[in-house]
């Protein structure tokens, strides 16, 4: 539980920095914030078509639209395929409903960046943090080098994969997996 306030008060501490001006970008960070929304930046990625076409098709572009800040930890169409057929049943229209379950898993509130979460997984005593998801799971990132890997309940594991992207509400980190075990059904937590 200690790491999960400890998270909290990450996040809570990301998404205030952000509104803040800064004169000199950390190291990494040099690249600023589009002024589009988040939705817009995850459908015009990309790599990333698999996710957009859930948000857009579930009306949950309207969420990434809105003024709360949230961070997409969005796994690349790459990372579908490489399910093979499960990857594929799962992009299916009749399994709609499982993939936004299993999109909710990847998105957590506030406004962090690829560098917010490496810094927070240095600083800790363990060298990972845990993050309450928006479906109501943990997710615990951890560094390997200079990689940061996310694992869920599950098990399931993910890179962080490729460019953030960073809009006017939130933040999209493409992902190299699906956290969720293939065969796994959605639950709530």
């Amino acid at each position: 539980m200690r790491k999960l306030a400890i998270s909290w008060a990450l996040a809570a501490a990301a998404v205030a920095l952000h509104g803040c001006a800064r004169d000199d970008a950390a190291e990494g960070e040099a690249e600023e914030a589009s002024t589009k929304t988040l939705a817009a930046l995850i459908a015009e990625a990309d790599g990333l078509s698999t996710v957009a076409g859930v948000i857009g098709e579930a009306g949950l572009a309207q969420v990434f639209d809105g003024a709360a800040s949230y961070t997409l930890l969005a796994p690349q169409d790459s990372a579908f395929e490489a399910l093979g057929e499960a990857g594929e049943e799962m992009r299916s229209a009749d399994q709609r409903p499982a993939m936004v379950a299993i999109l909710r898993d990847h998105i957590v509130p506030g406004y962090l960046t690829p560098q917010d979460i490496a810094r927070a997984v240095e600083t800790d005593d363990d060298g990972s943090v845990e993050m309450r998801t928006m479906g109501g799971h943990v997710v615990t990132f951890t560094g390997e080098g200079e990689a940061i890997t996310v694992t869920a309940e599950d098990g399931a594991t993910a890179r962080f994969a490729g460019e953030a992207l960073r809009g006017s509400n939130g933040a999209a980190i493409p992902l190299d997996g699906v956290l969720r075990k293939v065969g796994e059904t959605p639950t709530q937590g």
